[in-house]
């Protein structure tokens, strides 16, 4: 470790070469003398010396004959190296005492110093002992003779160990409080990233090993006692233990539920004298120190939030003001994530409810349907499928997408859903199915502003006679798989989306369905989620479907959608249905 430096230095060094100086405090003020300040805040220091923070500084003064490599210094230039009083006064004397791998790089400096001439200083090290090591900084001027050509450095040697002890450990501080920032700022990304109890304790898990925790609970209070609400790292009997009013961890969680303070417990011994336990029961735990800190979300008071350490710990103000912290956005996660659940419980249920109950059979019909809600934002939406048994024994198959993803779209969808099933019943066919529900639809929507669309491909199928009339509403057309042929889409006209103009009619069309084949049904959540360009995504939607003529229908389906359920957000649901015409009778 070698820094060197030029700088302006006061002249009157050249000729001390043999005297001793220490850096003394300067002369003490008393309390009312010219120039002191009285503060009145302290009593007893009015009649005491004023002690300036500064240490005093050993420092011995040398001259270098850069010629000779003679050194002529006082005794504390030796002490400081660590050498005795009468050493060869040689630059190799002095040298000798600088570790191995920063002597190549202190020479390079003495070298350049003298080159440039004018004031030096260079800060090196020397050992003062097995692993130990002592700061020193010398500062001087380099003398020239008429010729400009260097011949000696003067200056002085000081000790700077403390100081650059001081400086170290300032340094490792900024450090450590440099990490542990960052690694909060890690943590509370990933807890606003977790909607589930299961990810905000795993997030939490792998932050608390960063602060040397290796166990939390969060534990309620409630009137029966205690209960564990969610934790990490504790075992079955350690959670028990934690709830038990009489051993739970030597009563921390009670002493903090009492105090409605966080406590901090910092080794074994701590624990068995604060709560009176044997010290063989205190060290019976895996845990070695502990912090018990009181939580609260919106509604208030809910907890303590246990954190066990395997090791003693100190529990520093930094520490302690971190850990609260960590404690409170856990509550705040937490709180967070029961709300997210409770909405997607009843999403779940709610959806399930609107959505046609077990797998979708019709005579003549071997159909395979998939829903697949969104990945982020409510876990509910407007997609919906069907198929409807009409008393002539064809089959109307529908599915439909109402935009948006809300408690309203999913409403609405339930109500087009059973419109159109309403409408098919009465025998109408699939261009008045969807005019009427178009006009249903444009009631629904008498406020503009929160006026909503939707779109719907509606297939009648005649599956005795091989005949599909198709007709859609904004809606992608419908793929058809033929034996022997390569997927298409169907070339249908289609008409605006259903709540747009209540006069929009929508054109059928008839066409021939060789029996085998496959009609597959799609939202555009599907095509979205490969993201890119729509006709490269509808191109991979055929490809997927090359061989959906003799394919297991239901193993297709979780085929195609295998790759958007890799997709980590979407913000998009989907839903899928094929329908295969059951083939000709075998002979």
């Amino acid at each position: 470790m070698t820094e060197v430096g030029f700088q302006s230095w006061p002249s009157g060094l050249e000729g001390n070469a043999g005297g001793t100086t220490s850096a003394l405090p300067s002369p003490a003020r008393r309390t009312g003398e010219p120039g002191a300040k009285d503060t009145g805040t302290d009593h007893q220091s009015s009649n005491s010396l004023f002690q300036p923070s500064a240490d005093p500084v050993q420092a011995g003064f040398f001259c270098w004959d850069v010629a000779t490599g003679e050194i002529n210094c006082d005794p504390p230039t030796f002490h400081l190296h660590g050498l005795p009083e009468g050493s060869p006064p040689h630059l190799d004397t002095f040298l000798s005492r600088i570790p191995e791998s920063d002597l190549p790089e202190f020479v390079d400096a003495l070298q350049s110093m003298a080159e440039a001439g004018g004031t030096y200083q260079i800060a090196y090290r020397i050992a003062a002992g097995e692993g130990v090591w002592r700061s020193l900084e010398a500062r001087g001027r380099v003398l020239a003779d008429a010729a400009g050509v260097p011949t000696r450095m003067v200056g002085v040697v000081m000790d700077t160990t403390a100081a650059h002890e001081r400086q170290e450990a300032e340094k490792r501080r900024l450090h450590e409080g440099a990490t542990r920032n960052r690694r909060m700022q890690q943590l509370t990304a990933a807890l606003a990233a977790a909607v589930t109890v299961k990810d905000i304790m795993a997030a939490t898990q792998v932050g608390l090993q960063d602060f040397g925790a290796n166990g939390l609970a969060v534990v309620a209070s409630q009137r029966d006692g205690l209960s564990v609400v969610a934790s990490c790292g504790y075992h079955d009997e350690e959670l028990a233990a934690v709830c038990d009013a009489d051993t739970g961890s030597g009563s921390v969680l009670q002493d903090a539920l009492a105090r409605d303070a966080p406590v901090f417990v910092a080794s074994v011994t701590d624990l068995a004298a604060a709560y009176l336990l044997p010290q063989q029961a205190a060290e019976s735990s895996r845990r070695r120190a502990w912090a018990a800190i009181p939580i609260a979300d919106s509604r208030g008071p809910i907890g303590v939030c246990l954190m066990g350490f395997p090791s003693p710990q100190e529990f520093g103000p930094e520490e302690r003001a971190l850990l609260v912290a960590l404690a409170g956005l856990l509550a705040q996660s937490l709180e967070r994530a029961g709300m997210y659940e409770s909405q997607h419980a009843l999403a779940t249920e709610l959806q399930r409810g609107i959505l046609p109950p077990g797998p979708l059979s019709a005579p003549g019909l071997t159909i395979a349907a998939r829903y697949q809600a969104a990945t982020s934002g409510m876990w509910i939406g407007g997609d919906w499928y069907d198929a409807i048994c009409l008393p002539d024994g064809a089959v109307a198959v529908v599915i439909g997408d109402v935009q948006g993803h809300s408690v309203h779209a999913a409403s609405l969808m339930g109500k087009l859903r059973t419109a159109i099933h309403a409408y098919a019943c009465e025998g109408h066919g699939p261009a008045a199915v969807l005019a009427r529900t178009n006009r249903l639809l444009v009631e629904f929507n008498p406020d503009p502003d929160r006026a909503m669309l939707a779109t719907c491909c509606y297939l009648l199928i005649r599956p005795a006679e091989g005949t599909l009339e198709a007709c859609t509403a904004g809606h992608l057309a419908p793929a058809l798989i033929a034996p022997g042929e390569p997927p298409r889409l169907l070339d249908i006209a289609g008409g605006l989306p259903l709540g747009v103009d209540p006069q929009a009619q929508y054109p059928t069309e008839r066409i021939p369905v060789p029996p085998g084949s496959v009609l597959a049904v799609t939202t555009d959540g599907l095509l979205e989620a490969a993201g890119g360009d729509i006709d490269v995504a509808i191109e991979a939607f055929l490809a997927g479907l090359a061989g959906a003529a003799t394919a297991d229908l239901e193993a297709l389906a979780d085929e195609l959608l295998a790759g958007v359920q890799r997709a980590p957000r979407r913000s998009d649901d989907i839903a899928l249905l094929l329908a295969r015409l059951a083939g000709p009778p075998a002979r």
